[in-house]
């Protein structure tokens, strides 16, 4: 936990994006809260329906770095100056040279009537063969009690988008049952959202409180019992907790809860600060900054854990510097605060806390064992016990109930869970296997609850006896359908999609848009170890790409092609697509044109691309300056999408600045340009005036018409804005574009069309959000239609990611989500020719 605390984020589309990496490996890097739909990376929908096509002219090679200064563009508002609203448009990535054009041809009618028809469509995409992994997989990341009372907290962590669980035991962890969770308004909860830290009160009391995480901020849920939970309004969190905020642990401390954690002015953490954030009732929160600890200069300064004893406030913090572990206790509900010292040194910071109902207690690892400290009231400490268990390496987590503590201890052979009454006395509680990652403990009776991540395949529940022996324990089975489709192609009178299903990467076909099926895997190509997902696809003269990823350790790119649409290898076996280091690759987008096939994406801090010119042979892009791919941990490069044309390719994404608000820590939009797939020169475009930082997910092109747009964090953080540029001369230079949208409401963009005669575009209005249509003729002015229907509109999020055309009809596929389940959904819509114009 406290190493995560410590990492600056990720950009976006690591979490939310699809997964890189196993689901505890991605749970320690400090990216962005899996899964809300605005902050996924964009899938790339390139649509193969190609002719034979001149070679492109040359292009005149590009400077290394263009910085552009177009006053149309805008530019960040000033510190304190007026902040316009901006409204605009979200444009989705495809390829249009060498690739099948999206609504080719044609744009979307705008007018509402009976012509649409959507329907819930997880019963026409049917998975492959069995997948090796369920790609609903379920993570365990919090857990309390209060006395036979149990309640688990996690999530869904499905290829679809992350679901809210919570999970209730009232005979001590013996047998669980799913606990409802619903909106303030009595509403199913969006899709996105991560609950961590668990608290609960005694009974009689506020009863029980989550906190977790989404995009833009913190997430509170409550309870009065753990039987029924309430996601809380934003507007009642975010008063309190800030964007750039993390919150490391909650406790109830006697008159209410307190939470602690963690802040950053830049961003990036390099700049931590301690917060503290107090509530009687667990839905209204007041924000203490850190002054009132009064904490010593220089340095960073998080803190860690929280506890109480006697209505003492009692919170530790971890310092950059000596001295590393720090303690403070308050007495009058948070007001002030008085630093005190836990018997003991260390040369790196050691120190937990957990109080029971009797006495607060520390451990302070040292060397092969830790030591126990208990104080009565936070200020008289008394060395109590030595807890020494073979194989000892390192304390792992310390929680306490009223009844008792336990202490998780990882060993050479896996976790031993030791738990105490007063902290003088430890017994062994239980073992996992191992490669358990344990995130979270609790004392209930005589048993001991233990919940994390087991070797990434999945949750952790441990339940052992008072002897530490096993205790039968089963969460109930997940609630979605374990199928995503990202990504749709045509050529030659075939389409294909592309998605995942039961952990696997899936491929469909069709011949009419309507009926769809899986091909049959017969090489293998589409498992692994791991969750595989595909993301993109593409078809060139070579035939067709696919790629997205593969969840190994370190994530790895996961490339296949095929000769027709039906029978797939796999490609990324090449030494282009295996990493020099420990960082993940991730293969988001690909794009086909006369020049070869092209995928982007990212490689650790920086950019990735690769390009082929025939799927066989495969070589890493170069960078045309210095700073052009390569990134640091503060000036991170990512790619989303790519698109290809008379030009050459086009890639659009971000990068964090430090520089760019005076040292605060922000993304911004990027894009990348190559005459041949080859060489990329990076362009930075300005920060849209009015929004706190954006970047690009989506890019599409029609000639040297291209058009890119993404997501903009608003106001204090919890909102977000559609923004995007348009470029007629091949990127070289960009102005800002807009569309209008109702004021104050969230917008994004989930997927484009682009053809010879205009664009089609699909996002989403509202939170949780229904499904957009907008069309434009060049690109620049744009017209908006809301279809309704089952998957498109009504409760739960919809969207839709993907288009192409089949028999004069516009045929999207997406999906619609709530906290509860999700289901791929199909869209299919008549064109009118009518709309017409030319770019």
């Amino acid at each position: 936990m406290n190493e995560r605390l410590s990492q600056p984020s990720l950009p976006p589309g690591e979490r939310s994006s699809p997964p890189s990496g196993p689901l505890d490996e991605r749970l320690s890097q400090p990216s962005l809260p899996p899964v809300e739909r605005l902050s996924q990376p964009s899938s790339p929908f390139s649509y193969p329906s190609h002719p034979s096509v001149p070679s492109v002219p040359s292009v005149p090679s590009m400077p290394p770095t263009t910085e552009l200064t177009d006053p149309d563009v805008g530019h960040p508002a000033p510190p304190g100056g007026p902040r316009k609203r901006f409204r605009s448009l979200l444009i989705g990535g495809a390829s249009v040279a060498f690739a099948v054009v999206v609504a080719a041809g044609v744009l979307v009618a705008s007018r509402q009537g009976d012509d649409q028809t959507a329907q819930l469509a997880g019963n026409l995409f049917a998975a492959g063969t069995a997948g090796a992994a369920d790609g609903r997989q379920l993570e365990l990341n919090g857990v309390a009690a209060m006395g036979a009372t149990v309640v688990v907290a996690g999530g869904e962590d499905a290829d679809s988008g992350y679901r809210t669980e919570f999970f209730l035991s009232k005979d001590a962890g013996r047998t669980f049952t799913r606990a409802q969770v619903r909106t303030a308004k009595g509403e199913p909860p969006v899709a996105g959202e991560v609950p961590r830290h668990l608290a609960a009160g005694p009974a009689g009391s506020a009863g029980w409180v989550a906190l977790g995480d989404r995009v833009g901020g913190t997430v509170v849920w409550t309870s009065p019992d753990g039987a029924s939970w309430t996601r809380q309004p934003d507007a009642t969190a975010s008063l309190a907790f800030g964007p750039r905020d993390r919150v490391a642990d909650v406790a109830w401390t006697g008159g209410g809860f307190t939470a602690v954690g963690q802040t950053s002015d830049k961003g990036d953490f390099t700049d931590a600060a301690p917060v503290v954030w107090l509530s009687r009732d667990g839905r209204s929160w007041e924000r203490r900054a850190g002054w009132r600890l009064h904490p010593p200069t220089g340095g960073t300064l998080a803190l860690t854990d929280v506890a109480s004893v006697k209505n003492a406030i009692v919170v530790r913090g971890e310092s950059s510097i000596k001295p590393y572990d720090i303690t403070w206790r308050s007495t009058d509900a948070g007001d002030t605060w008085q630093a005190f010292a836990v018997p003991g040194t260390s040369s790196e910071p050691e120190l937990s806390f957990a109080s029971t109902a009797t006495a607060m207690l520390a451990l302070r690892q040292g060397g092969s064992h830790a030591t126990t400290y208990t104080s009565p009231d936070g200020v008289h400490w008394t060395t109590a016990a030595k807890i020494d268990v073979p194989g000892f390496k390192r304390l792992s987590r310390l929680t306490a109930t009223p009844q008792a503590a336990v202490a998780a201890i990882e060993t050479d052979s896996g976790i031993r869970l030791v738990r105490s009454v007063d902290g003088r006395s430890w017994q062994p509680a239980g073992t996992t296997a191992g490669g358990a990652e344990v995130r979270d403990t609790a004392a209930v009776g005589d048993n001991t609850v233990a919940v994390g991540a087991q070797d990434g395949t999945g949750a952790l529940l441990a339940v052992r006896d008072k002897a530490g022996k096993e205790v039968p324990a089963r969460i109930p089975d997940t609630t979605g359908s374990g199928k995503v489709v990202d990504a749709l192609g045509t050529a030659d009178g075939r389409v294909v999609a592309v998605g995942g299903a039961n952990g696997d990467a899936t491929v469909w076909t069709s011949a009419d848009g309507s009926s769809w099926q899986p091909v049959q895997d017969k090489d293998k190509a589409l498992t692994g170890q791991g969750r595989q997902r595909l993301t993109g696809v593409t078809a060139g003269f070579a035939g067709w790409l696919a790629v997205g990823s593969s969840g190994r350790t370190p994530g790895r790119p996961l490339v296949v092609t095929s000769a027709d649409g039906e029978s797939w290898r796999r490609a990324d076996g090449a030494a282009a697509f295996q990493s020099t280091g420990k960082e993940p690759l991730i293969a988001r987008a690909t794009a086909a044109g006369p020049d070869g096939y092209v995928i982007v994406g990212e490689d650790g801090y920086g950019a990735g691309t690769w390009w082929s010119p025939d799927l066989k042979t495969w070589e890493r892009g170069t960078p045309a300056g210095q700073d052009n791919l390569v990134g640091t941990p503060t000036t991170r490069r990512w790619m989303n999408s790519v698109t290809n044309g008379m030009f050459g390719f086009v890639a659009a994404g971000g990068v964090t600045d430090p520089n760019a608000y005076g040292g605060v820590f922000v993304r911004r939009p990027t894009v990348w340009i190559s005459p041949d797939g080859r060489k990329w020169s990076l362009v930075r475009l300005p920060i849209p005036a009015g929004v706190n930082e954006g970047w690009l997910t989506h890019i599409a092109s029609h000639d040297d018409v291209l058009v890119t747009a993404g997501t903009a964090v608003t106001g204090n953080g919890t909102g977000t804005a559609a923004f995007g540029y348009a470029s007629t001369d091949g990127g070289r230079s960009w102005q800002q574009i807009t569309l209008p949208v109702t004021a104050g409401e969230q917008s994004g963009v989930t997927a484009v069309a682009t053809t010879p005669r205009g664009f089609v575009v699909a996002g989403t209005v509202g939170s949780p959000g229904d499904v957009v249509v907008w069309t434009s003729a060049d690109g620049r002015s744009w017209k908006p239609e809301q279809p309704r229907g089952a998957g498109v509109s009504g409760p739960g999020d919809q969207r839709l990611s993907a288009f192409t055309t089949v028999d004069g009809e516009l045929v999207g596929v997406g999906s619609t989500a709530t906290g509860h389940g999700d289901e791929p959904t199909l869209w299919r819509r008549p064109l009118s020719p009518d709309e017409a114009g030319t770019p």
